[in-house]
């Protein structure tokens, strides 16, 4: 960063929709009016705006942009999803300079998984794998300690989330079983040959899955503890009355947190609540206030310490790990396997 610059670091966060409706809300905010009544699919450069600006008092300050393709859209064609991420950067950067940009949920898995827009940029380009894997390793070992242990079954244990988070926990001495070879390379795990077969009888699951949706419902155990990071969800189907999903990557939100109206509304219907936010919004927050060039994670890869670091940057913040279903806080005491 310059020195004559007296702001504060400035990040930009790129989101999409999951839904139509979450394309509509970005229309409204974004006074694109075929967005907003639906005759417009929200593939166009043009169709890209700010949602919210955040700020982490005395900290960093960011602003949330919106590309309104919905999750079959960014799987279907990498080229143009690359143009627009730049495009996202771009219309970012006509707000204030910017000293990082993050990617959420299927922004951070298409193009290269970063790294094709980090090599457009001179700023770093972070996927927030780092941040969710190290929060849902934190939750998951809450899990695990207050419902007296393991197995835990990782859905996704070959992508770069999903990884980490068996790493850690083989680490921590917790009984793993992963849902392939690839996923149990280098790490004392039980491989097992699909998710189904990975997930049956354990009382508790992690899914980090990058694209979501693989497991039925009615392979849990009846009583299974969900902590899900997947996009859309690991579970296809309604679970049995007994089974718990929760939100593996919600962190509490510091008391200085400031968002203003389009960020609260933000907050609602992205799914964070008025109390907490997803580990992903943080990563680039704290790669912009340290200044730091080098991304926690882009493409396959999560730096060495990146986990770590990330982990007491984001403590030392105001940011911690927290067990939510849904938006709504869930005491560890109450957990049943």
């Amino acid at each position: 960063m310059e020195g004559s610059r007296t702001e504060l670091p400035r990040f930009a966060f790129l989101v999409h929709p999951l839904m139509g409706w979450h394309r509509r809300f970005i229309g409204v905010r974004g006074a694109k009016l075929g967005l907003a009544a639906g005759y417009r699919d929200g593939s166009s450069a043009w169709d890209i705006a700010p949602l919210c600006e955040l700020e982490l008092v005395g900290v960093a300050k960011g602003v949330m942009m919106a590309i309104p393709m919905t999750p079959d859209q960014l799987l279907g064609d990498q080229d143009r999803v690359l143009q627009r991420l730049f495009r996202a950067v771009e219309v970012a950067k006509t707000l204030g300079p910017l000293d990082a940009v993050g990617l959420g949920a299927l922004c951070a898995v298409v193009a290269g998984r970063g790294s094709a827009l980090g090599a457009q940029l001179d700023i770093p380009v972070t996927t927030g794998a780092a941040a969710t894997a190290w929060t849902l390793a934190e939750n998951t070992r809450t899990v695990v300690n207050q419902i007296g242990g393991g197995p835990v079954a990782v859905v996704g244990a070959s992508g770069v989330v999903g990884r980490a988070v068996a790493a850690k926990l083989t680490h921590w001495g917790i009984p793993v079983r992963v849902d392939s070879k690839r996923g149990a390379k280098g790490l004392n795990v039980t491989v097992c040959s699909d998710p189904v077969s990975a997930v049956e009888g354990c009382p508790i699951v992690v899914g980090a899955g990058p694209t979501g949706a693989t497991v039925p419902a009615q392979a849990l155990h009846p009583n299974a503890i969900v902590v899900d990071v997947a996009i859309p969800g690991t579970i296809v189907g309604r679970p049995a009355r007994g089974v718990q999903i929760l939100a593996g990557e919600a962190m509490t939100l510091p008391s200085d947190w400031k968002r203003g109206g389009w960020g609260h509304l933000f907050h609602v219907v992205a799914g964070y609540g008025p109390r907490q936010v997803y580990a992903c919004l943080v990563e680039p927050l704290i790669l912009a206030a340290q200044g730091r060039m080098e991304p926690f994670a882009q493409g396959r890869r999560i730096s060495p310490d990146g986990l770590e670091q990330f982990g007491q940057a984001a403590k030392a913040l105001g940011f911690e790990p927290r067990l939510a279903r849904g938006w709504r806080g869930v005491e560890a005491r109450r957990l049943r396997g």
